[in-house]
């Protein structure tokens, strides 16, 4: 059996036992004689608070109230604690989704206090939906927050719930280490309840280990604490924690005897449905056990069906993916050692369905929020760059200012020569006017450089950036990283660098395309190959609809590499432009007008306006960091394979780029 009741998280005005007793109806006179102010939207929120247990519906609406009055007030605290209660009361009824806007709107006004609370139910919600990344960036600034404000009490909840994550992603040292933290905390603050928690919490790292007699050590320490409090879902928890470590040694009597007693622990107006579906699990899987080493007895099996159908309907309801699926598998346990094996089959395909579906949920991508995390570092890495290539152009214009003095000394040494020795000086003049060429070609190569370079930063970078972040991350966290996340991040990786090398490739072609001597190598090869290896490169892009037209298997003569990268590169900006369209298409056509080839790519997105595209025919526009490679590159490989390009963009209805080729007559034989 490899489940466990769960970590309890130590929140904020979640837990029963750490709601005082309060005169419900002497607040609610008070109430009716109330003024409409502050004090008011305080009333409500305690009578919200008191409702949560017992009556969500009033729970919900006192708590809008107290919203509504706070707006009307403007009072920013008051909007905070109205957003908070309900983010408190939808979290304590798992309904995560609606819980999280509120808390998200009520840290807009929170004070420091606040936010520290808030951050720790949020990363407690996601603890809870085993996002684990999430949940350690928001326990972290809590924990931020706690400390700075010095709320021990706090921190010591904080440090609690941080070994719950650890536990999460099995990282058993780290958790212990902060439930210890946490337990010293609570042992100095005399925080006997929280200190129980986290022994129970200390003995559940210990069951997983497989270390039964120091996990049973632990819960006897949170019992004796927990006797003075008379907390009655803190006792069926630990009680309940208890039979699964007898179980797993094989105990199945004192197993079944300890889960009857956690739900004796639970008064019939106060039950918990988690730890009673756990309890029910338990009790099945014990059931199982006797019956297997009672020659399969049916009486057992028929109590372990009654159990694991009853802890069934709980986990549904509490819509438990990972419960669900051990459940289903003790099913089919049973249902074999009964010889049903139809039911077991049927069983067993249902626990697969949520198994799947957990492996799914706690395996999505994450390194997005992973270089949210990372941003500003990318940043001061960005001012540094630019710092060192302002002092780069800096010390190039001295040493340009330099030159020109040394020039004009050499001129003025000339001049002076050329009173002396006419002939040497009509030398000196076709040599000065050759040395003005020179620089003149000198100048126009820096300026393709500056260009090609300020090119390169801005489209390599981001892909440069990402592997970077992945090594750091793998070097300084491995912890996060289980083995399918990673393999998925590599995977990632891997496809954004080969796209990387292609774009260099490209880069280096029109590169090349800049040198006085280099020319296109005009061969003969089927459009059809053509488009197959783009609808190859632009694979990644699944979401869009990729489709060829080129039914009389045309055939021209040019570059293929030339017209590849701009075709490449005319698609790559269909793809940008067809981020938010849904259902986006793109087409690929190509047509024969006698001695011309045609060549167009249409897509479906948002258009644009003539303006954007004018760097695909005016040599004079600017290269810049917003204009990029994209346009630059396709109007000079253009250019040199005799290839003209035109555009039809409208606004919400697309834009089609067409490609003229002419051919001579023998090409085309």
């Amino acid at each position: 059996m490899g489940k466990f009741s769960g970590l309890v998280l130590l929140l904020f005005s979640t837990m029963t036992w750490a709601q005082k007793t309060l005169d419900i109806n002497q607040m609610l006179a008070a109430l009716k004689t109330s003024k409409a102010d502050t004090s008011r939207v305080n009333q409500l929120n305690k009578i919200s608070l008191y409702y949560n247990e017992t009556d969500t519906i009033k729970a919900v609406s006192y708590a809008k109230q107290a919203l509504n009055l706070a707006q009307e007030l403007q009072w920013k605290e008051g909007i905070a604690k109205a957003n908070f209660e309900l983010g408190i009361i939808y979290n304590s009824h798992f309904d995560y989704d609606q819980s999280l806007v509120y808390f998200q709107e009520s840290l807009k006004w929170a004070t420091p206090k606040l936010s520290s609370k808030i951050y720790l139910n949020i990363g407690g919600i996601y603890l809870n939906k085993s996002d684990f990344t999430h949940a350690l960036d928001y326990l972290l600034r809590a924990l931020k927050a706690a400390e700075t404000i010095g709320d021990r009490k706090y921190v010591a909840k904080i440090a609690t719930n941080l070994g719950s994550v650890y536990f999460g992603i099995q990282n058993y040292n780290k958790a212990i280490t902060f439930f210890n933290k946490a337990a010293q905390l609570n042992r100095q603050l005399g925080n006997d309840l929280d200190l129980a928690i986290v022994y129970r919490n200390i003995a559940g790292v210990y069951t997983s280990l497989q270390e039964p007699h120091k996990a049973l050590s632990y819960y006897n320490q949170a019992i004796i604490l927990n006797r003075k409090l008379h907390n009655e879902q803190l006792q069926a928890r630990i009680l309940s924690d208890i039979a699964l470590v007898y179980y797993n040694l094989g105990d199945y009597d004192r197993a079944i005897q300890n889960c009857h007693l956690a739900i004796k622990e639970q008064s019939l107006g106060n039950q918990n449905q988690q730890i009673i579906a756990f309890i029910h699990g338990v009790l099945g899987d014990s059931f199982i056990g006797k019956a297997k080493a009672n020659s399969n007895q049916t009486y057992f099996l028929d109590s372990a069906i009654v159990n694991l159908n009853k802890a069934v309907k709980l986990h549904q309801q509490l819509n438990s993916s990972r419960d669900l699926a051990y459940d289903f598998s003790s099913l089919t346990q049973v249902h074999k050692l009964r010889g049903d094996y139809k039911s077991a089959l049927s069983s067993y395909e249902t626990a697969m369905v949520y198994e799947d579906s957990v492996f799914n949920f706690e395996n999505k991508e994450t390194i997005k929020n992973l270089e949210d995390k990372r941003a500003i570092e990318l940043r001061d890495r960005e001012l540094k760059i630019r710092k060192l290539q302002l002092e780069a152009k800096e010390k190039q214009k001295w040493m340009l200012t330099l030159g020109v003095v040394l020039l004009s000394i050499i001129g003025g040494m000339l001049f002076y020569q050329s009173h002396n020795r006419r002939k040497t000086n009509r030398k000196l003049r076709v040599l000065n006017q050759d040395l003005a060429h020179k620089n003149h070609e000198l100048d126009q190569a820096n300026k393709i450089k500056a260009r090609f370079f300020s090119i390169l930063n801005h489209d390599l970078r981001s892909p440069v950036y990402n592997l970077i972040h992945f090594l750091h991350l793998q070097k300084e966290s491995p912890e996060l990283l289980d083995e399918t996340t990673k393999a998925s991040i590599e995977k990632q990786t891997m496809e954004s660098a080969e796209n990387l090398v292609v774009s260099m490739e490209d880069m280096l072609l029109w590169s090349k395309g800049q040198m006085e001597h280099f020319r296109p190598q005009p061969e003969r090869f089927k459009l059809q190959m053509l488009f197959e290896e783009l609808k190859i490169f632009f694979a990644s892009s699944a979401h869009i609809a990729f489709e060829y037209k080129n039914s009389d298997q045309i055939i021209v003569n040019t570059d293929v590499n030339y017209l590849k990268t701009i075709m490449r590169n005319l698609t790559s900006n269909a793809v940008k432009a067809l981020e938010k369209t849904s259902q986006p298409a793109i087409v690929w056509k190509a047509w024969q007008v006698n001695e011309t080839i045609y060549l167009s790519i249409t897509d479906n997105g948002p258009g644009a306006t003539q303006e954007q595209f004018k760097a695909l025919y005016d040599d004079t526009e600017v290269v810049g960091i917003k204009t990029g490679l994209g346009l630059h590159l396709i109007r000079d490989l253009a250019k040199a394979i005799d290839c003209k390009i035109s555009v039809e963009t409208q606004k919400n209805e697309g834009t089609v780029f067409t490609l003229v080729l002419p051919q001579k007559k023998e090409d085309l034989k």
